[in-house]
């Protein structure tokens, strides 16, 4: 893990979170420098290639972080959505396949794991700003934005190594079958960061399931633009 981030995920010095933001409330910090929108950093996914999974991959990234003219709350909570719905999608469909054919290689996996889970919590950290927590609000949004930023930046690189190596075992009814199943997952996947929750085995499963019926709900509670899945 990064020196940046303390116990549990969290930076150093962030009181906890609590796990259920309030409404979306318009994002405020005049005070914060805006020279270029964050969605220009967040975009450098993974690098293109032809392999299926890979270029659905590049495409839940470029989608997840376009900013088309749109300020602070669109973009984040889209970001939030987007990003969160992958995160849980890799684990429901190709964690598990990776699990059986990477072999001797299981490191991969865990470190894919633990910087998912990273990842998860900077993600949170920015809903939370967004929605004007009280335990998140105080930060400025330059210094949440870099967190996320560092722990994409590790987590795209573990999930990269971790594609290619299952890809280059599978075969190509196979790879087109994985990345099926990826898009599958994520059409259904929840909308929102749960890095608290179980995330492997029946109770993963069923966690996926849970999370993506409550945050719809709470999507449409909240009106959060941008998030809906296509169903």
């Amino acid at each position: 893990m990064r020196d940046s981030a303390g116990p549990g995920g969290r930076p150093p010095q962030t009181p906890p979170v609590s796990d259920r933001p309030g409404s979306a409330q318009a994002f405020g910090h005049p005070a914060v420098p805006r020279p270029r929108d964050p969605g220009d950093d967040l975009a450098r996914g993974p690098s293109a290639r032809t392999d299926p999974l890979a270029a659905y991959i590049e495409q839940t990234y470029d989608a997840a972080t376009a900013t088309p003219g749109e300020g602070p709350p669109a973009w984040g909570y889209r970001a939030v959505a987007g990003l969160s719905g992958h995160l849980a999608a890799m684990r429901r469909a190709v964690y598990p396949v990776a699990r059986r054919r990477l072999g001797e290689n299981q490191h991969l996996l865990t470190e894919c794991h633990a910087e998912a889970r990273e990842a998860e919590w900077a993600l949170r950290l920015l809903e939370c700003h967004l929605s004007g927590e009280a335990a998140a609000a105080g930060r400025e949004f330059d210094t949440v934005h870099t967190w996320l930023r560092q722990c994409l930046d590790a987590y795209q690189a573990a999930e990269r190594a971790l594609v290619a190596r299952v890809e280059e075992r599978l075969t190509a009814p196979e790879r087109e079958q994985l990345a099926h199943g990826y898009r599958a997952a994520l059409a259904r996947a929840p909308s929102r960061p749960h890095p608290r929750g179980p995330h492997a085995g029946w109770p993963g499963r069923l966690a996926f399931r849970l999370h993506a019926f409550w945050d719809g709900v709470l999507d449409t509670i909240d009106s959060r633009p941008g998030v809906a899945r296509p169903r």
